[in-house]
């Protein structure tokens, strides 16, 4: 029993290092490549990070989520890149849609930035069309094994419009999922998954009909 619970104990200060020392990024910046919609027309993209403790200053823009000790004691993760959730996804999707033949101009926008100002935005790009992004929610829980099995889950709800000239929007969809993660280190299994979900959304037939 005795030697059972020094394991434990050993474990779980293992688990405490390598939680507290290792990375604690998770990259979200990539080329989607199974991206399939393409274009030449001229459009602007726009990510609004509207996550509630964004908008309300409690975590900073560059937060994703939390990996926990061995006790379950929560430490904050951040972008990888250390920019703000939505710059990455910005340039994700404009680096891809860019490989797809589209002329891509980003809207860099601020957490409080709002759907109006997207738009004003947009109509100073002159562009065709507008793709707006806006996250209501992405951010990652781990737990590694210890007193309790491993778990990993990721929150996303994140919801994807396009828009013409006339700011009327054309095409919409809402990706809402509580989704359970393969085993292993957030920073290694969620970049897959996060190429997966924006590649989704973009090739979603009305998403893709609308930019094209």
């Amino acid at each position: 029993m005795n030697m059972r619970r020094a394991y434990v104990t050993v474990m779980i200060l293992i688990v405490f290092l390598a939680v507290g020392c290792g990375p604690r990024g998770i990259r979200y910046t990539a080329t989607l490549h199974d991206l399939t919609c393409s274009s030449s027309r001229s459009i602007a993209v726009a990510v609004l990070d509207e996550r509630p403790y964004i908008l309300k200053k409690e975590k900073d823009p560059s937060y994703v989520g939390l990996i926990r000790g061995g006790y379950g004691n929560p430490f904050d993760m951040w972008t990888e890149s250390g920019a703000p959730l939505a710059e990455d996804m910005l340039h994700t999707i404009t680096d891809s849609l860019r490989a797809r033949g589209f002329e891509v101009t980003p809207l860099k926008t601020a957490a409080v930035n709002s759907r109006e100002a997207a738009l004003a935005g947009f109509k100073a790009a002159d562009t065709d069309r507008l793709l707006l992004l806006v996250i209501r929610e992405w951010y990652s829980d781990y737990i590694p094994a210890a007193y309790t099995p491993e778990r990993s889950n990721l929150f996303v709800h994140v919801e994807a419009g396009v828009f013409n000239r006339n700011q009327k929007k054309t095409a919409g969809k809402n990706l809402m999922e509580d989704l359970t993660l393969p085993s292993g280190w957030p920073y290694e299994t969620i970049p897959s998954v996060y190429q997966s979900k924006i590649s989704g959304l973009i090739n979603d037939s009305r998403i893709c009909r609308a930019l094209q």
